[in-house]
C-alpha cells in the first residue's frame, strides 16, 4: 500500500534534482486550471496507456496528486499491481499543498511557455504585430511567412500566405532563409511560444531578419481579421546546400554551447542500463520519417514539439534525454532549447539514424504513435490482457439487444468522441469518476452493464474495474464503436447522455471564445515578467 508525502517533504524532494516524478491524474482542465509546476498531468483515464513511456523504471519515486478526491489512491493502487514500488500519494492533494502556503502555476505546458517569454526578452527577438502584417499580406508585397506548428494545426487555419513548416525543421532551411535579407521573413503559431522558439532559433543560427507573429493565429482572430481555414499541408523542402549548411550550423552550436553527443555504441550502453536509469529517447524528425524506420524505443515527437510540450515526454527530469534525426541538424537544435528549459542530462546522437544503421543497429518499422502530435507509448496499456481476459466480451449485434432488453450502456471514450458517435440511448462517463458515478447509474449490480469506447480498450480495463465493485452483469463492446459501425449499426451524434462535468480534454483558448483567447495570451505574456 502506497505511503504518502507531505507537500513540504515533496517540495524538498523536487528541488533536490535526484530522480523522481510527480504526477497529477486529475483531469486535464483541472489540472490547467491550477497545478504544481514541474508536475506532469497524467489524467486517471489515461494512467495505464502512458505511464510505462513517462515513467519506465518501476522503482523511481513516484508521487501522485489529486484534489483529495480518492482518485490517487486508486491510480497508486494500480501501479502497485504492475511493479511500480515507489509511489506516494500526496497528503491532503493539491488543498493540502495550497493550505501549507505553497505556490501553484496555471495554464498548459508551462515550462515551454516560460522559455517562450525569456528567450522573447533575453534574446531580443523582434516581432510583428497582427495588423501590420494582414497590411503587408494586403499590400500584395513580397513577404514570407512560416508556420512552425503541425501540420494538423496548420490545417485547421493558417495565416493567409503562410507556408506549413514545422518548428524543428527550420535550421534545414536556414541558409534558404538568409539569401533574402530584404523580404520579411515571419514566423508564427497559434499564439505565442513556438513562433518565438522559431524565430529565436534562427537568429541563434545568424538568421537575423525572422521576426515572430505577435500572438500568431489568435491574435489575427481577436484583430477581426481573416484566416485560411483548410489548406494543405505541404513542407517545403530545403535546397541541398541549406541542409548541408544546416548540418555545419548544428555542429558550431554544438561546439559554442557545449551540447554533448552520443556514438551508437554509447547509446547502446544508455539503453542496456534503462531498466534502472531513466532514458528518453526522441525521435526528432517529422513523422512521416519515423514511421519509415526508428530506433526502437524512441518516442516520435518532431523537433518543435519536442520543445513545446517536454512536459508530455518526460515525467523524470533527472532522466537522461537523447535526441536523433537523420544527421545532426535537427537533433542537435533541439537538444540545445531542451538544454534552456533546465533539462541537464541532454544528449545528441551523432550522426543520427544514418550512424545507427551503419554500425548495423536494429531499425524498427512499425510506424506506432507517430502523427505529429503529442506523443503516446508504443506497446499494450498496462494490464490491458488481463482485463480482456477476465471481462466478458460481447459483439456489436449482441451488444444492441442487450440494450433493447433494459441493459445499460455507459460510453467510457473521451468526451469529443462521444460528441462525434455514441450508441443510441447510451450515457458518458469520464474514466476518472467511475467508481463515484456508477452506483447512481446503475444502482443493481446484478443488471447487465455494457460499457464501450471507440477500440475496447477503455472498456475493457472500465470492466475490469466495475467487476471489482461486484457489477456481476458488466461486459464491453468487442472493438467498440470501430467494429459497431463496421457492422453497419447507427451511432448519434450530439451532447445528450453527457454525465457530470465535462473535464476529460483541455479546449484550446480558440476552441472556447475570445476572452478566452485574450486571457490565455495575457497569461502568457505576465510568464516573462
Amino acid at each position: 500500500m502506497a505511503g504518502t508525502i507531505s507537500p513540504e517533504d515533496l517540495k524538498s524532494m523536487m528541488a533536490g534534482g535526484g530522480p523522481h516524478a510527480v504526477v497529477d491524474v486529475r483531469e486535464p482542465m483541472e489540472f490547467n486550471q491550477e497545478q504544481i509546476h514541474h508536475t506532469t498531468s497524467l489524467p486517471r483515464g489515461w494512467l495505464e496507456f502512458r505511464i510505462t513511456g513517462l515513467v519506465p523504471v518501476k522503482n523511481t519515486p513516484l508521487v501522485i496528486v489529486d484534489g483529495d478526491c480518492g482518485r490517487a489512491a486508486r491510480c497508486a493502487e494500480t501501479l502497485e499491481a504492475h511493479g511500480y514500488t515507489g509511489t506516494a500519494l500526496l497528503a491532503g492533494g493539491l488543498p493540502a499543498w495550497k493550505a501549507a502556503g505553497l505556490p501553484t502555476v496555471s495554464g498548459t505546458n508551462v515550462p515551454s511557455k516560460e522559455l517562450g517569454e525569456r528567450v522573447l526578452h533575453e534574446d531580443e527577438i523582434p516581432e510583428i504585430e497582427a495588423e501590420e502584417l494582414h497590411a503587408l499580406i494586403a499590400s500584395g508585397d513580397s513577404h514570407r511567412i512560416f508556420d512552425a506548428r503541425t501540420e494538423a494545426e496548420y490545417e485547421r487555419f493558417a495565416i493567409p500566405t503562410g507556408v506549413s513548416l514545422p518548428g524543428g525543421e527550420l535550421i534545414l532551411h536556414a541558409w534558404d532563409f538568409d539569401q533574402d535579407k530584404k523580404t520579411p521573413l515571419i514566423i508564427n503559431c497559434a499564439g505565442r511560444t513556438r513562433s518565438i522558439i522559431g524565430a529565436g532559433g534562427l537568429h541563434r543560427l545568424g538568421v537575423k531578419n525572422a521576426r515572430a507573429l505577435r500572438n500568431g493565429g489568435m491574435g489575427f482572430i481577436l484583430a477581426g481579421l481573416p484566416l485560411a481555414y483548410g489548406e494543405r499541408s505541404e513542407i517545403p523542402q530545403p535546397s541541398d546546400r541549406s541542409r548541408a549548411h544546416g548540418e555545419k550550423l548544428a555542429a558550431r552550436l554544438a561546439e559554442e554551447e557545449g551540447i554533448p553527443s552520443l556514438s551508437p555504441g554509447e547509446l547502446r550502453e544508455f539503453q542496456e542500463k534503462s531498466t534502472a536509469e531513466t532514458l528518453y529517447l526522441l525521435d526528432v524528425r517529422l513523422a512521416p520519417e519515423f514511421r519509415r524506420g526508428h530506433i526502437p524505443g524512441a518516442i516520435s515527437i518532431p523537433g518543435g514539439q519536442a520543445v513545446q510540450r517536454t512536459d508530455e515526454v518526460a515525467a523524470v527530469r533527472a532522466a537522461a534525454f537523447v535526441t536523433y534525426c537523420d544527421a545532426n541538424a535537427r537533433a542537435t537544435m533541439t537538444a540545445y532549447w531542451l538544454r534552456r528549459l533546465g533539462l541537464e542530462r541532454v544528449f545528441f546522437l551523432k550522426g543520427g539514424l544514418g550512424a545507427w544503421e551503419a554500425a548495423g543497429l536494429t531499425v524498427d518499422a512499425s510506424g506506432l504513435s507517430a502523427g505529429g502530435e503529442s506523443p503516446l507509448a508504443e506497446g499494450e496499456p498496462l494490464g490491458l490482457a488481463a482485463a480482456r481476459a477476465a471481462a466478458r466480451p460481447l459483439l456489436p449485434e449482441e451488444a444492441r439487444k442487450l440494450a433493447e432488453e433494459g441493459g445499460e450502456i455507459l460510453d467510457v471514450d473521451l468526451s469529443p468522441s462521444f460528441r462525434a458517435g455514441h450508441v443510441s440511448g447510451s450515457r458518458w462517463v469520464s474514466r476518472a469518476w467511475l467508481e463515484e458515478r456508477v452506483p447512481s447509474l446503475c444502482p443493481d449490480r446484478s443488471r447487465p452493464v455494457v460499457l464501450i469506447c471507440e477500440d475496447g480498450a477503455r472498456s475493457a480495463l472500465s470492466v475490469a474495474t466495475l467487476a471489482g465493485m461486484g457489477y456481476t452483469g458488466a461486459a464491453f463492446v468487442e472493438g467498440g464503436k470501430g467494429a459497431w459501425r463496421g457492422d453497419g449499426l447507427p451511432l448519434e451524434e450530439g451532447d445528450e447522455g453527457f454525465e457530470g462535468p465535462v473535464l476529460d480534454v483541455a479546449l484550446k483558448p480558440y476552441d472556447i471564445g475570445p476572452s478566452a483567447m485574450q486571457d490565455y495570451l495575457d497569461w502568457e505574456e505576465k510568464l516573462g515578467k
